[in-house]
């Protein structure tokens, strides 16, 4: 391996330790917002539930099944209440991360989604306007620095959402959306409280 082979060597092992750093930082900042925002679920959830209980007690006239009834449907309006207050409070954070772990975390999810694929990438009106340009540079000189066939451009439209982007390839949608992936947790929650309510 001549001198100009363990240069660029070198570049790319930097170039993919310092990747792996940014997506550990960006998921690490993803994992701390998500504990922070159910540990406020927590608390407000204990209040509701509480209003809720002393509510069902005060209708204590009706019958035994009508009062668990109620009040199992008052927990499932508050717990419903309590995710969506969940996931506006995450989606606010999100739209509002640093410039620069979001420009990382951006670089990197599309040089993971792109592959040997590549395709038109749909971002946001702020994004598109403010940073899509460099982002599709940077991961497009990453995928032939990589050796990988796929390479990505900047749609003309924008989309209609907080963050994040969705890369089209032919009839191939890869939605890498804050909402797209918030909206994926907020199905499972929403399972987890109809368990509760059927148990």
């Amino acid at each position: 391996m001549d001198a100009l082979e363990k240069m660029k060597e070198t570049i790319l092992q930097e170039a993919q330790s310092k990747a792996d750093e940014i997506v550990k930082a960006a998921t690490e900042d993803a994992e701390r917002i998500l504990r922070e925002a159910q540990a406020e679920a927590a608390k407000k959830r204990d209040e509701k539930l509480a209003e809720a209980r002393k509510r069902a007690e005060e209708n204590g006239r009706r019958t035994a099944t009508l009062a668990d009834l109620d009040a199992r449907r008052q927990q499932l309006a508050v717990k419903e209440k309590l995710i969506d207050e969940v996931f506006q409070e995450a989606k606010s954070r999100l739209a509002s991360l640093e410039p620069e772990t979001y420009h990382n975390y951006l670089n990197q999810a599309l040089f993971n989604a792109a592959g040997d694929r590549g395709g038109e990438v749909i971002m946001s009106e702020r994004d598109r306007s403010a940073i899509g340009e460099k982002i599709v540079a940077e991961v497009n000189a990453k995928l032939h620095a990589a050796g990988r066939g796929g390479r990505v451009r900047l749609a003309d439209a924008s989309g209609d959402f907080i963050g994040g982007f969705v890369l089209s390839s032919g009839k191939v949608e890869v939605n890498c959306t804050f909402d797209a992936i918030l909206a994926s947790e907020y199905e499972s929650l929403l399972l987890d409280v109809a368990e509760i309510l059927f148990d």
